[in-house]
């Protein structure tokens, strides 16, 4: 089976992993890129697990948060440049967007909302006159709960939103701090509930075919598998993860110190690749 040169380079950009061994990957599975990821993860190839990647080629995002705190929204432009996505005009009219995106809760009616006698996709679209790039708005996130905060990396391709089960024993460092930890460590899931089947079945298909490989009982191997699921499980868990400012203690270790009836009720984990 051919494989197009677009697609090995993609497959490239995604993993990380050189273009044979990417080719090879493809062949294999006759150009499945799941499939592909898998088979480079069976090999050994260190490649991060279950990850969304957008379609977009550059851009910014930008979270805002109401006034008491009990819902956030992340919105993201994207546009042509890297250049653009740096410049301080288009980031000012990001944040003024960002701003009158609370008002709305979800793409279709911010887009279509009035601002100063024009819509919003009124408004890109002047802006897209202005700088000469086509800007699109390709992401639009929003989270309630009693308590949400939010962090954005300052390269602003990363922002995390983070709802909290309470206002009470919480404050905006310890929030942020939280948030900021899964904009770095980017879990699966808030803990092992949250993963699917799938995913674990999917992982420990490809433990057991490296395993498999050791010479050594079977009793053995199934120790070794089954203490590498737990591994994976407690590395991609957020409220299991090393917390990335102490790792001597667990995110959940470091709610605990604030408030034990404290929960982490939903986030969302937010890229521009």
């Amino acid at each position: 089976m051919k494989i197009p040169a677009t697609q090995i380079k993609k497959l490239r950009e995604l993993t990380g992993i050189g273009i044979m061994d990417c080719k090879e990957a493809l062949i294999k599975s006759e150009g499945n890129f799941d499939k592909a990821i898998n088979f480079l993860r069976k090999k050994g190839e260190n490649i991060a697990t279950q990850r969304s990647f957008l379609e977009v080629k550059e851009g910014a995002l930008h979270s805002s948060i109401n006034y008491d705190q009990t819902f956030g929204v992340t919105i993201g432009l994207s546009c042509e440049t890297d250049f653009l996505s740096r410049n301080q005009n288009f980031l000012d009219f990001l944040s003024m967007l960002s701003k009158i995106s609370l008002l709305y809760n979800n793409k279709k009616k911010f887009l279509s909302s009035s601002y100063r006698g024009k819509t919003i996709q009124d408004l890109i679209i002047e802006k897209i006159g202005v700088v000469g790039e086509k800007i699109e708005l390709k992401i639009f996130e929003r989270i309630e709960s009693p308590f949400v905060t939010s962090y954005i990396h300052n390269n602003q391709k990363i922002a995390t939103l983070v709802g909290f089960s309470s206002s009470e024993g919480i404050n905006s460092t310890m929030a942020r701090n939280i948030a900021m930890h899964i904009t770095a460590m980017d879990p699966i899931a808030i803990d092992e509930k949250g993963i699917s089947n799938s995913i674990i079945e999917k992982e420990k298909e490809i433990i057991s075919y490296q395993v498999e490989k050791e010479n050594k009982p079977s009793d053995i191997k199934n120790k070794i598998i089954s203490g590498k699921v737990r591994k994976f499980i407690l590395e991609n868990t957020l409220l299991n993860q090393k917390f990335i400012k102490d790792n001597k203690i667990t995110i959940q270790e470091y709610i605990n110190k604030f408030n034990k009836n404290l929960k982490i009720k939903i986030y969302k984990r937010i890229t521009f690749p």
